[in-house]
C-alpha cells in the first residue's frame, strides 16, 4: 500500500507550500523521513538580523544556501554574509529601518560590497530596499544591465543624487514599482524621457513625518509619463501633502489607450466628497474594478454607494473603506451580503440587528480578511448574537478577524435614517458581541490565523483561550486582553503553542 512516505521530494514540496510553518515543523518533529523532505521549505524564506548571528551563522547559512529563494539581509551584517551565493535566490529585502543611525551597528556593508552582491546574484526577481544609501550608481548599473529577469522595486528612503539618470531607467523596466520617501530628481527633465512599458503596479507614497522631503511636481510628472503604460492595473497614490489629482485623473481615464487595464485603486491622505468619489468611480465603466481602498476623510456617501452597487458589486474583491466617513451599518451589511466575490473587507461598524434581521446571509462565502467593529444595542433580542456567529461560522476561508473599534478613523457622520449621528467616537461607548459565545457556533472548519478583539469589551479567560488553540489550528496571533486572574496562563499556553500575544 502507497504512503505519504513514498511520495517523491518534489510533491512533498508542493504539499508544503499550502502549510504553515508550525504545521511544517511539526511533521519534521514526527518523522526524520520529514526532517529531510520538507528541510528544503523551511530554508525557502530566511531573515537574518543582527539578533540572528547566534542561530544562523555564516557556515550555516551559506551550507543551506542552495534552497533560499526569498533573502532577507540587515545592512549591520558583517561583509561575510554577503560574500555567500545563494544560486536560487529571486527576492532580496534589505532594511533597517528599526535601528538608530548612531548604532554603531547600522550600516557595516559597503556601497561596493553590496555592488558586488548584486553581480553574484543575476537571477533576482524583486528587490525591496530601507536604506537606499547603501546602493550606489554602479549598484543599479548592474542591475540594469545583469538582472535579466528583475521585475519588482521597493524603495524606502531618500536616495543620493549622484544616482540620478539609472535609478530612473531602471524604475521604467519593471512590473511592480513602490517609492516611499524618494526624493525630488534634481533634474525633471529625467522623468520626461521615461517611458513604463511593462507597468503593472505602481505605488508613490509620502507619511506625514517626512515633511522634510520634496515631492512637489515630480510625482505628478511620474503620473503624466505612466499613463502611457498600458497594462497598468493596481495605482496606489498614499501622499500626506499632495491631495490625489482627481481632475486630471479622469482627464486621463478619457483619454484614448489609458490604462485599460486598471482594477485597483488606492488612494491615502487625500479628502474628496461624497460626489467626487461617485464620478471618479464613474470614470471606470469599461474596468471591472475589482480593489477599492479610500482613506482619510474623504466621504463614501449614498451616490458613491450606489455607483458601487451598480456597477462594481459582481467585480468586487477587495474594498477597504474604513477611514471613509459616511459607511453605515446598512452599507456594510450590503456589500458583504451582495458582493459575492469579496476576499477583504474593511468597514468601521456594523450593527448586530443589521446581520441577524437581514432576509438574506452574506454572499461573500470566499471572504478571508474582515476588519469591523460588531455593536450591540440595549434593545437587541437575547438570539441575535447566536446568530451572527452562525454568519461568521460559515466564512469557512476566514483568515484573519479583526473586530476592534479603531478610533482614530474619522467619524460616520453622513448615515442615512436611522443611523447613529455622532460618528465613531459615540460608538466607543456602545457594546459588542460577547465572544465567549463564539466558542458554541463558530466550528473548527473556520482558520483563522489571526484574532483582534477589544479586550476591555470582553469577559475572556482561560477557557475560551484553550477552545481557540484547539479549534483555530493555525492561529498565530491574537491581540486583546483576557481579564482576570488567568492571563497569565492564557500567556503561557499562547507562548507555548508558539502564537503571539
Amino acid at each position: 500500500m502507497t504512503t505519504i512516505l513514498d511520495l517523491p521530494d518534489e510533491i512533498h514540496l508542493l504539499i508544503a507550500k499550502h502549510l504553515s510553518n508550525k504545521a511544517v515543523y511539526s511533521l519534521i518533529r514526527v518523522c526524520r523521513f520529514f526532517l529531510s523532505a520538507y528541510m528544503p521549505c523551511l530554508w525557502s524564506n530566511v531573515h537574518v538580523g543582527r539578533n540572528d548571528l547566534s542561530t544562523i551563522t555564516v557556515e550555516l547559512l551559506r551550507a543551506n544556501a542552495h534552497h533560499v529563494d526569498t533573502l532577507a539581509y540587515s545592512p549591520s551584517l558583517t561583509e561575510d554574509y554577503y560574500t555567500i551565493v545563494f544560486p536560487q535566490l529571486r527576492s532580496l529585502h534589505i532594511n533597517s529601518n528599526y535601528m538608530d543611525e548612531k548604532d554603531p551597528y547600522y550600516s557595516q556593508v559597503q556601497p561596493h560590497q553590496m555592488t558586488q552582491f548584486a553581480r553574484l546574484h543575476p537571477t533576482i526577481k524583486k528587490l525591496y530596499c530601507g536604506q537606499p544609501k547603501i546602493l550606489s550608481r554602479e549598484f543599479w548599473e548592474v542591475v540594469e544591465s545583469e538582472w535579466k529577469e528583475f521585475e519588482s522595486l521597493e524603495l524606502s528612503g531618500a536616495m543620493d543624487e549622484d544616482v540620478g539618470e539609472i535609478f530612473w531607467k531602471v524604475c521604467g523596466q519593471v512590473r511592480t514599482l513602490h517609492l516611499t520617501g524618494v526624493t525630488r530628481p534634481k533634474d525633471l527633465s529625467i522623468l520626461l524621457t521615461l517611458c513604463f512599458p511593462r507597468l503593472q503596479q505602481l505605488s508613490i507614497e509620502k507619511f506625514v513625518w517626512e515633511s522634510e522631503v520634496s515631492y512637489q511636481g515630480w510625482t505628478l510628472q511620474l503620473l503624466e509619463q505612466v499613463k502611457k503604460s498600458p497594462g497598468l492595473r493596481h495605482l496606489r497614490w498614499v501622499m500626506s501633502d499632495i491631495p490625489f489629482p482627481v481632475q486630471r485623473f479622469q482627464e486621463m481615464l478619457e483619454e484614448e489607450g489609458c490604462w485599460p487595464a486598471l482594477c485597483e485603486l488606492e488612494i491615502g491622505y487625500s479628502t474628496c466628497s461624497d460626489q467626487k468619489l461617485a464620478t471618479i468611480l464613474k470614470s471606470l465603466p469599461s474596468r471591472p474594478l475589482t480593489d477599492f481602498e479610500w482613506a482619510s476623510g474623504s466621504t463614501m456617501g449614498p451616490l458613491t454607494y450606489s455607483c458601487l452597487r451598480e456597477t462594481y458589486f459582481e467585480h468586487l474583491r477587495v474594498l477597504k473603506v474604513a477611514d471613509c466617513k459616511g459607511v453605515t451599518s446598512t452599507m456594510a451589511q450590503g456589500l458583504l451580503t451582495e458582493c459575492v466575490h469579496l476576499i477583504s473587507f474593511y468597514g468601521q461598524y456594523i450593527y448586530v440587528r443589521d446581520i441577524a434581521t437581514a432576509p438574506k446571509p452574506w454572499g461573500c462565502s470566499n471572504l478571508e480578511d474582515l476588519a469591523i467593529y460588531i455593536a450591540k444595542e440595549p434593545e437587541d433580542e437575547a438570539g441575535w448574537e447566536g446568530r451572527v456567529f452562525e454568519q461568521f461560522g460559515k466564512l469557512r476561508r476566514l483568515l484573519d478577524m479583526n473586530l476592534k473599534l479603531d478610533l482614530l478613523n474619522s467619524g460616520s457622520g453622513d448615515g442615512d435614517e436611522g443611523e447613529d449621528q455622532h460618528g465613531i467616537e459615540h460608538l466607543s461607548r456602545k457594546e459588542t458581541l460577547d465572544l465567549r459565545l463564539c466558542c458554541s457556533f463558530m466550528s473548527g472548519s473556520v482558520q483563522l490565523q489571526s484574532l483582534i478583539f477589544n479586550g476591555n469589551r470582553q469577559k475572556l479567560g482561560l477557557e475560551e483561550a484553550l477552545w481557540m488553540v484547539e479549534h483555530w489550528k493555525d492561529l498565530e496571533y491574537v491581540g486583546g486582553d483576557f481579564k482576570g486572574l488567568e492571563g497569565d496562563k492564557v500567556e503561557q499556553l499562547f507562548d507555548e503553542k508558539g502564537i503571539s500575544y
